[in-house]
């Protein structure tokens, strides 16, 4: 994929908006968790290298 920049704003409750094309190229759909990390170089957006799950009660104490 060639790198491209796509001018988006941040709206007033701190959200921006991933372009329609890049959410398809990456397969991001309505729900999709992403992780966000501020480095030295920007903000990285990026899948979450861990998945979170819940665990039952039962399974906690043993």
């Amino acid at each position: 994929m060639t790198a491209i920049g796509i001018p988006r704003n941040v709206d007033k409750l701190g959200r921006i908006v991933i372009p329609k094309e890049l959410r398809d190229f990456f397969k991001i759909d309505n729900g999709t968790q992403m992780e966000i990390i501020g480095t030295d170089a920007g903000i990285l957006i990026r899948f979450p290298e861990y998945e979170i799950k819940k665990i039952k009660e039962d399974e906690a104490h043993g």
